[in-house]
């Protein structure tokens, strides 16, 4: 791993868990926790595509397009909706330490998993003795924050 994308990576969560709290506000403002998902993927589209528009040289040809698997066309954002909605659900019930630390335990633990057998085309890396460790203390450093 590079260190030099390190402070990247915990700017990304830093992102990650503000989206949560802001989304759980509008829910509680608006009395609804389901209009803050489709306003957050509203808003997340018109986003994208200006991003996608301006830093995008050079379109896939068609043969790329059929090539992609069919769920990976589905998967990203059906997950990111449940994803979305279950933060906005939680987040009230949870609080922000517990639910992003089950949610970065629950990454961790499925993420060693895809590893471990090479899974929807990441390369194989065994889940050996440290990696598991690992895993461990995540769980047990998540009982900690949320007080089980």
């Amino acid at each position: 791993m590079s260190w030099l994308f390190a402070p990247f990576a915990v700017l990304l969560g830093i992102v990650l868990t503000t989206q949560v709290a802001t989304n759980a506000l509008l829910g509680k403002a608006l009395g609804n926790n389901y209009i803050p998902a489709a306003v957050n993927m509203a808003i997340g589209l018109i986003a994208t595509a200006i991003l996608t528009w301006s830093l995008t040289p050079e379109w896939p040809s068609r043969e790329m397009v059929r090539a992609a698997p069919w769920y990976a066309w589905l998967a990203g954002g059906l997950m990111g909706t449940i994803y979305l909605t279950g933060n906005i659900l939680l987040a009230p019930r949870l609080g922000a330490g517990a639910l992003i630390g089950l949610v970065v335990a629950g990454q961790l633990i499925f993420s060693v998993l895809l590893d471990h057998f090479g899974w929807i085309g990441f390369a194989q890396h065994s889940a050996s003795l440290p990696r598991l460790a690992g895993c461990v203390l995540m769980i047990a450093g998540v009982a900690l924050i949320a007080k089980f």
